[in-house]
């Protein structure tokens, strides 16, 4: 009986006789397969949407340091300095979630030179300034100077005048006298002069000028003590000088030598062409990307194809009196060749803008042009985003000419919307600031 047990007991016995080993491995196996389906699951419904969150919120991040550059301009132009830098960081990308989205967005900024041309043309009136000198004789006792600017050198001559004789001399503007000076011989040996103010009140009183009987005697007009000088200076320009003696037979012993700025004004054409762009473009991996584009002045927020203008040119177009003020400032960007325009990365970056030069161009007269044509181009893209990028810059002159006595028509486009011809007309008095920058990328470490 205890064989027959034993037998039965080593022919039914295994090692391991209990079975919780299987389900343990099959436990393990679907919480594994679990975990993987909550990762996948997580990282196909709610991690694109996190990452897009966070890479939305690092675009409008961006945007609000690029929209700097317009004000870091003006600071530049305000300081009028060549040394001076100004400038702007800004983040490239952004970082991801660590494990389930470990990578990151990216971005490119920089400076793009000979792009995005912003040209100007009109005729305009133009002041054109010719050094004269003139001398002679009074001929038949009277001389007439027209269309001057300014006079640098002013003498009268004297030789052998009788007692008695007088010299006249006269400013006129716009066929108003506007000031003069009368040179009295008293006995030949020494005379005076007299001055009136444009006002017509005498600036001075027969003041006493020696001279020498057997010389030829100068009288320098210009000597501050005489104060013609500062009648001439207060003088509208242009401005006409008629000079003549009395009696008339005594002009053979006057002479005269004048230095002189004549003044012209002449319609022209006028041509001015500014370019260049900095940009700033996402390479996201779920949000829209996007550009952030500056010229002239404007800043333009771009998910292609689709163009907007966020921050306007400082463009003015106001009525004053009887003419409307446009000032449209010329802002070209540029680079050296041997600074790094554009970066890309996902890093801190900073662009750099340095200060080239400045100059403020008016033309003649109050209403100095009846058209203004502005050819605008827009930066590098496809024929639809042009005609968008486009429009926003007809939009712009559209509102801000409202409420001006400047008319609008219907702007013009290119071909396949390479460009856009705007046109302004109207009682015009144009100026033109054309201002230089410099831009570049310095690494931050």
């Amino acid at each position: 009986m205890q064989i027959i047990n034993e037998r039965h007991y080593h022919g039914s016995g295994r090692i391991f006789p209990d079975n919780s080993a299987v389900s343990t491995v099959v436990g393990a196996t679907l919480l594994l397969g679990l975990l993987i389906a909550v990762a996948a699951f997580v990282s196909v419904y709610y991690v694109p949407s996190w990452v897009a969150d966070d890479e939305a919120r690092h675009a409008q991040d961006v945007f609000v340091d690029f929209s700097a550059i317009p004000g870091h301009i003006d600071e530049l132009v305000l300081a009028n300095n060549t040394d001076a830098v100004s400038r702007q960081r800004i983040e490239l990308g952004c970082g991801g979630i660590p494990i389930v989205s470990p990578g990151m967005s990216w971005g490119s900024l920089g400076a793009v030179p000979q792009e995005g041309d912003f040209t100007v043309k009109a005729d305009v009136w133009t002041e054109n300034i010719t050094k004269n000198v003139t001398s002679d004789n009074f001929t038949d006792g009277c001389v007439n100077i027209t269309n001057i600017s300014s006079v640098s050198k002013f003498y009268i001559y004297i030789e052998n005048l009788g007692n008695d004789d007088t010299i006249f001399i006269n400013l006129t503007n716009q066929e108003n006298q506007s000031g003069r000076a009368e040179i009295h011989v008293e006995d030949g040996k020494c005379c005076t002069i007299s001055t009136w103010g444009g006002d017509g009140n005498k600036i001075l009183d027969e003041l006493l000028i020696t001279t020498h009987p057997d010389l030829l005697h100068p009288v320098n007009i210009m000597s501050p003590c005489y104060g013609f000088s500062k009648v001439l200076s207060d003088a509208d320009i242009p401005y006409n000088i008629t000079m003549r003696a009395e009696p008339s037979w005594s002009s053979s012993n006057i002479r005269y030598e004048i230095e002189y700025y004549e003044y012209n004004k002449t319609i022209e054409p006028y041509i001015k062409t500014s370019n260049g762009t900095m940009v700033y473009r996402s390479m996201n991996r779920y949000f829209l990307d996007q550009q952030f584009i500056y010229q002239n002045g404007a800043v333009f927020l771009c998910q292609p194809p689709d163009a907007s203008m966020r921050i306007a040119p400082d463009i003015t177009i106001e009525d004053v009196g009887n003419h409307t003020y446009v000032t449209i400032p010329m802002v070209t960007v540029g680079t050296d060749v041997n600074r790094t325009p554009m970066i890309g990365g996902s890093g801190v970056e900073e662009l750099q803008m340095g200060f080239d030069h400045v100059n403020r161009i008016s033309f003649a007269g109050d209403n100095n042009t009846e058209s203004v044509s502005i050819i605008i181009e827009p930066p590098e893209g496809n024929e639809e985003f042009h005609k968008d990028y486009l429009h926003e810059w007809a939009n712009y002159f559209n509102a801000t000419v409202v409420g001006t006595s400047v008319r609008m028509p219907k702007p013009s486009y290119g071909p396949d919307n390479s460009s856009i011809n705007i046109t302004l007309t109207g009682d015009i008095h144009l100026e033109i600031k054309e201002i230089e920058i410099e831009g570049r990328i310095a690494s931050i470490t």
